[in-house]
């Protein structure tokens, strides 16, 4: 009966552990409490801003070759050149520009640009009025694209590692979607969210993914190029961390008791 009483009790136990874990996974508790008024006074479309070591690409299309030629080093766009069978030809890859310290690049024609600070559009903007009307005649279409913008998830997550984006709007969600989610031992209240400056100062922010206000909060929800997450472990991940070659086998011999233990009182109870 003791033994019984035992394995009763450590079952019970197990099970009131699960349930109790249980509420450290969901995230966002609680959002479908947020205002729809809350919601639209926080909506806004992410436009990233240029920082210094952002390397850029840059288009100028027209429908003159010629002109739209000395703006595209380094490769065909905007040039119209085909190939003897009527084919575009598989240039070189586009001019890229990399950002100085104080946030200038080097733009043929033009010369220095001060790029730092302004979006991609307003990038666009900049160099289409810089070149027209006075090197092209014609309206040109700029097409301005980050090459390396990146962030970095660490951690208790399925995948971790840098991923290098397509475009510039990156929820948290979003970096740990790729990543492959946290882990069962991810700590969903605590992630560690380090962001560096166009002055390359850091600093720290703690996030809780089960608090609905995250989706209110638009400086954490939406993260900027070179940021890392950090995910802690929990307190079981810790432990099991800390666990030994020799402190395995002992929990290997009795996990094993403990099943013959079981299978010995099934059978007796069993043949009763």
């Amino acid at each position: 009966m003791k033994l019984k009483h035992l394995i009763t009790a450590a079952a019970g136990i197990m099970i009131l552990s699960a349930c109790g874990s249980g509420r450290h996974i969901p995230y966002m508790k609680d959002a479908d409490n947020i205002s729809q008024y809350d919601l639209e006074k926080t909506a806004k479309i992410y436009e990233a801003k240029i920082m210094p070591k952002d390397v850029l690409t840059i288009s100028v299309n027209t429908t003159i070759p010629e002109a739209a030629a000395p703006f595209n080093l380094g490769s065909t766009a905007g040039s119209g050149i085909t190939s003897a069978t009527g084919g575009a030809i598989q240039g070189a890859e586009l001019q890229t520009y990399v950002v100085d310290n104080q946030g200038f690049i080097e733009y043929p024609v033009i010369g220095r640009l001060k790029v730092l600070g302004l979006t991609r559009v307003q990038l666009q903007d900049l160099i289409k009025n810089k070149i027209h009307p006075g090197y092209i005649t014609e309206v040109p279409v700029i097409n301005v694209r980050f090459k390396n913008y990146k962030i970095s998830v660490l951690g208790e997550v399925a995948r971790p590692g840098s991923y290098t984006l397509m475009n510039e709007q990156c929820t948290i969600f979003d970096a740990l979607a790729m990543a492959g989610d946290l882990t069962i031992y991810g700590k969903r209240e605590n992630v560690l969210l380090i962001r560096e400056d166009a002055t390359g100062k850091k600093s720290i922010s703690r996030i809780n993914l089960q608090s609905a206000s995250l989706l209110t909060n638009l400086d954490l929800y939406y993260l900027q190029q070179n940021d890392v997450l950090y995910i802690e472990p929990n307190k079981t991940r810790a432990k099991a961390a800390g666990i030994g070659a020799s402190e395995t086998i002992t929990i290997s011999i009795v996990s094993t008791l403990v099943s013959v233990a079981t299978l010995i009182f099934t059978v007796f109870k069993f043949n009763q």
